[in-house]
């Protein structure tokens, strides 16, 4: 049996995996980063807000990222076809595709030593109490780390070894993306719409060419829609509900439509012992506020800077988790609730108006760490 060891594994190669790989990987540790696909993932959401940016900033990424990303200041929304607020962002937002940006990322990381084991399944994790022993791969390889990172979905295999419940949450309805042709309307100005009848859709460009849809139906509007009535149900059900975008519905025909399942979820605990959560074998929130990415790449910050500081000790890293990122987890419900309010507004404008909150769309979640992790660091 191969035996390798290193100072930090992680499991899952999404952003926040290689960021807080590259990070680690800066700070002079031996990082193993384990995927179980053959390379990096290529779902995930498009947008990099304020914090997010905020922390690439601090970590001299933004040039990076910026080189082939899009920026935007404004997102009009719309309720029964007619426009009822803009939401506007003073210092913008990026927008680039979410492989393209954890790609960006990756390909730091090369640079920095960090190893990257694709195609590599994890059959199970030991444990000696409350500390990851070791990680044993279906391949016969075996694991060490003094840290072990879970960044590997919703489905976390790290989650269930440390035994930590999850509450998930379905949604009322269903979400269709597809990525179509650019239109002159829609690369204009980002616009999200809903209407009476608790759809939503939001149409925004992803590059020079290229756009990204997305319709959200309740179920049942779903299988009608999407069902073997085809593309003229699709286009007619639209028209009353996409109204500035009238070019749009020249590519939308032709479109090829994929199903994404959204629920928000939360889970009772971030870390054990030597181990911890992140991304969204963390938590997720309705794909609405705009900030799952930015959060992530706060959550990898923190995580680095306490695991640097811990130095290898077991007893202080342990500490510094509990006291510098579960604290994360109140940051991330207050996110989720928000994505729940919003979901469950669609129908009603005046609820819907009283709901939203450009703070939480446009600032989020600022701080670069929380007050009691600097009280351990002193």
């Amino acid at each position: 049996m191969a035996v390798t060891s290193c100072d930090v594994a992680i499991v899952g190669a999404g952003l926040g995996g290689c960021f807080l790989a590259l990070l680690l990987g800066r700070s002079g540790r031996h990082v193993v980063v384990v995927e179980q696909g053959p390379s990096v993932p290529t779902a995930g959401a498009d947008f990099v807000k304020r914090p997010g940016m905020q922390v690439l900033a601090r970590h001299g990424l933004v040039s990076l990222v910026e080189r082939h990303a899009l920026k935007r200041d404004i997102v009009r929304y719309y309720h029964d076809g007619e426009p009822i607020q803009e939401c506007t962002y003073p210092d913008g937002f990026l927008i680039r595709p979410y492989r393209e940006l954890v790609e960006v990322i990756y390909s730091s990381c090369a640079m920095q030593g960090v190893e990257f084991w694709f195609d590599s399944q994890i059959d199970h994790l030991a444990m000696d109490g409350d500390r990851v022993e070791h990680l044993s791969l279906a391949d016969g390889r075996e694991l060490r780390a003094n840290v072990v990172i879970g960044a590997d979905g919703t489905r976390s295999a790290v989650r269930q070894a440390l035994g930590f419940d999850k509450e998930s949450t379905s949604y009322p309805h269903l979400l269709r993306v597809a990525t179509v042709p650019l239109t002159a309307s829609v690369a204009q100005l980002n616009r999200l719409y809903f209407n009476s009848d608790g759809w939503f859709s939001y149409l925004y460009p992803i590059n020079h060419d290229q756009a990204r849809v997305f319709v959200g139906l309740p179920a049942d509007d779903d299988r009608e829609v999407f069902g073997t009535a085809g593309a003229p149900t699709l286009l007619n059900a639209l028209s009353g509900l996409v109204t500035d975008n009238a070019d749009a519905y020249t590519v939308l025909g032709s479109a090829s439509w994929q199903a994404i399942p959204i629920a928000a979820m939360r889970v009772a605990a971030y870390h054990k012992g030597n181990a911890a959560l992140l991304g969204s074998a963390a938590f997720a929130c309705h794909p609405m506020t705009g900030m799952g990415m930015s959060y992530t790449l706060h959550d990898a910050e923190i995580l680095a800077e306490i695991i640097c500081a811990a130095e290898g000790d077991q007893d202080l890293l342990d500490k510094m988790l509990e006291t510098g990122y579960e604290p994360r987890r109140r940051r991330h419900g207050e996110l989720i609730d928000y994505g729940d309010a919003l979901s469950g507004t669609f129908h009603d404008k005046p609820s819907y108006l009283r709901a939203f909150r450009q703070d939480l769309h446009v600032f989020g979640d600022t701080e670069p760490i929380g007050e009691e992790f600097v009280k351990v660091m002193g």
